[in-house]
């Protein structure tokens, strides 16, 4: 039929259910039971009233509802229908709302991947990645991809694998045709892993220590191991026949390091900074050697020489001896014969009440019968059986248990006695002539914390001796006590029991107070 005016505008015609929906005078808001595109998609009569899109009515819920301006009375009669086509807008599909049937394309098969020609029909497709082998052929690509490994140039081309972090563009580099792998640079040293932070200008190293090479050109260079407080730290050395013959190890439980050789500790660095060969702990009275960290060397071995000091070439000093950096003795060679140098030979003794007054040096000393006595605790550290000396508690003896602190550790200790059978006490000689002569004083003995008063009595050798301040003497002159801690001139020259030295100068080389002086002497009492 003919008509004027706008040709017609074709589509497509829904009705909508709606039936659900109740109308009561206050609802609004309604769902159209499918989703909508636009509010001009929907032709909507209202008790025969054809509404206004936009004006009497809106889409919510992304076009699954529609929202009146005004709540339909109780009762009302709505009527909606869809146009779509070329009336109304574009259509927003829910989430997940859209398949394979939606798409209108055949499922392919597993593993394919949705593809389009070009031309816009989409299909499924076997889609292949450049670069990445996926094993179904023979080829050169450099990613290898499998339910069990991911490899990287399976082919073994001269192809490097690199890794750039935010500053450094070799943060981690494999080297195809070097064979290396490089940490913060490209690796151009060893055989194995180059961590390089700068170059040395370092060619090459070499082939037996090359599988770890550390680099930096710039500062210091080093490597951290690090372990939990009661941890410890190892490096162990081992081939086909054991796995650690040998290796370093620090115990952070201790603070103690050593160094182990055929699966044996040989060296130990122990948390007080001695150092231990072939032992476990300082201790004289065991095998090997030590050196303190207060500067002591200690040597100990059963049935031989401890201590071998050899010239190989000349004759001369072996050994020096030395006083505030200055040599006062020495022990050369000479031939077969063994020089001992600026000799004085002493003695320990002790004051029978263990005091410590001032005794002036050279002064003549007395033994009496009472020997000198001392003590020792015996205790284990590190399983291992040790001793050190100690004053005689009070109220203890020997075989009581006492409570023992070495090195900050308490340990539980018995209390020995050491032997002595040669080295009586002594007292201010106080007898004229007196035979007991046992020397003359020359310091005392100030070990620390052994809690006793040692002194050191000269005997034997050159020293000074203390004269009486009446008392002239000469080159050659024998002296005896006279019996106030000084010496006279003996009355003969026959050398007796009561002789206590010989002059040889008469220069003074101490004067005291008293009016009393020391001269150089030969001692003849040891």
């Amino acid at each position: 039929m003919a008509y004027i005016g706008q040709g017609i505008k074709q589509g497509t015609f829904k009705v909508l259910d709606t039936s659900g929906n109740t109308y009561n005078g206050s609802n609004t808001t309604f769902s159209l039971g499918t989703q909508v595109g636009a509010a001009a998609q929907l032709l909507v009569s209202h008790d025969g009233v054809i509404q206004l899109p936009g004006t009497d009515y809106t889409l919510a819920s992304g076009g699954a509802s529609i929202t009146f301006s005004t709540a339909p009375a109780s009762g009302a009669s709505i009527f909606i229908t869809e146009i779509s086509g070329a009336v109304g807008g574009t259509v927003t599909p829910s989430d997940n709302s859209v398949g394979i049937t939606q798409l209108n394309v055949s499922d392919g098969s597993s593993g394919q991947a949705l593809t389009t020609n070009g031309s816009g029909t989409l299909s499924f497709a076997s889609v292949g990645l450049a670069g990445i082998d996926d094993q179904s052929s023979s080829n050169d690509d450099q990613l290898t991809i499998t339910d069990t490994a991911v490899v990287i140039n399976e082919d073994s081309d001269d192809v490097d694998f690199r890794v750039e972090s935010n500053g450094n563009a070799n943060m981690l580099v494999v080297n195809g045709g070097g064979d290396r792998v490089g940490i913060g640079s490209d690796p151009d040293l060893g055989a194995g892993l180059h961590i390089k932070t700068s170059d040395t200008g370092v060619s090459s190293v070499g082939s037996g220590m090359d599988e770890l090479v550390l680099e930096n050109g710039s500062a210091n260079c080093g490597l951290s191991i690090l372990t939990a407080n009661d941890g410890v730290a190892r490096i162990a050395f081992g081939d086909d026949g054991d796995s650690a013959a040998g290796g370093m190890d620090y115990f952070h439980d201790g603070n103690h390091f050593r160094v182990v050789t055929a699966g044996s500790e040989r060296v130990r660095i122990d948390g007080s900074g001695d150092f231990l060969l072939a032992k476990t702990s300082a201790d004289a009275g065991s095998n090997g050697g030590e050196i303190r960290n207060n500067g002591m060397a200690v040597f100990t071995r059963s049935g031989d020489n401890p201590l071998i000091l050899n010239r190989n070439t000349d004759d001369g000093r072996l050994v020096d001896f030395k006083g505030q950096n200055t040599t006062e003795g020495e022990i050369s060679v000479s031939g077969s014969t063994v020089s001992y140098n600026s000799f004085a030979g002493s003695h320990w003794s002790r004051l029978a009440d263990n005091s410590q007054p001032t005794i002036l040096r050279g002064t003549v000393m007395e033994s009496i019968a009472t020997m000198c006595d001392w003590y020792k605790v015996k205790f284990t550290k590190d399983e291992e059986e040790r001793t050190e000396e100690i004053a005689l508690p009070d109220g203890k003896s020997v075989g009581d248990a006492i409570k023992y602190t070495f090195q900050g550790v308490e340990y539980d200790g018995v209390i020995e006695k050491q032997n002595n059978e040669r080295l009586p006490m002594c007292k201010i000689s106080d007898t004229e002539d007196s035979k007991a002569v046992y020397g003359v004083f020359m310091t005392w003995d100030n070990q620390p914390d052994d809690g006793v008063n040692d002194m050191y009595v000269t005997a034997l050798g050159a020293f000074v001796v203390r004269i009486h301040k009446d008392e002239t003497v000469a080159i050659g002159d024998l002296l005896s006590s006279k019996g106030d801690g000084t010496a006279k001139k003996q009355a003969d020259d026959i050398l007796r029991a009561s002789t206590i030295a010989k002059v040889t100068s008469t220069e003074k080389t101490h004067e005291y107070a008293d009016g009393s002086y020391c001269v150089p002497c030969t001692l003849h009492c040891g």
